[in-house]
């Protein structure tokens, strides 16, 4: 209740609106009941960026195994597409929490996330363009999340988004230039 409630707070009135008076009011409990489970508000934003790495971490992770047996656009359209719906979902949220995950610190990613994408190159290293590598790896991340935050940011739809981060994904693995 608690982490809901806050989430609905950073959606509604963004991280101005948020302290532990409003969230408690928010949840339906006393002030003293949310402290005895989060100790301050940045441990309560902590928590739901995890949920929402977890949750996100889970979707790309199946959108890989899902795809097995497929060729590499048809997998590499089933992460793009996990990772746009997941961030489009609540996408206000989304961008607050990723703000305060850069201002807190907190940006861990998990291993099976990134072992899963990185399996997926190896899975198609014969595809690729470049070296698979957990270089690669993690700068096909880096171009997936610069695309997914500047659709939310500008308003795109989450086709167009998708459209555009399959546009350089694939331009950057499938392109020898």
């Amino acid at each position: 209740m608690i982490l809901e409630a806050s989430a609905r707070i950073l959606e509604s009135d963004g991280i101005r609106g948020f302290n532990t008076n409003a969230i408690a009011a928010k949840a339906g409990v006393s002030v003293g009941s949310l402290y005895q489970y989060f100790p301050n508000k940045d441990s309560i934003v902590r928590a739901l960026i995890g949920s929402f790495k977890n949750a996100l971490h889970d979707t790309v992770v199946k959108a890989v195994q899902d795809g097995r047996g497929k060729e590499l656009k048809s997998r590499l359209r089933l992460v793009v597409r996990a990772l746009v719906s997941a961030h489009y979902y609540r996408p206000r949220l989304n961008r607050v929490l990723e703000a305060e995950e850069e201002r807190l610190g907190s940006e861990a990613d998990s291993a099976a996330f990134h072992e899963s994408l990185l399996q997926l190159l190896r899975d198609h290293h014969n595809e690729v363009a470049v070296p698979v590598s957990r270089t690669t790896e993690r700068i096909v991340i880096a171009v997936l999340r610069a695309l997914v935050d500047l659709g939310l940011a500008s308003g795109a739809s989450p086709r167009s988004t998708e459209q555009r981060a399959m546009r350089a994904t694939c331009g950057y693995l499938l392109y020898a230039g």
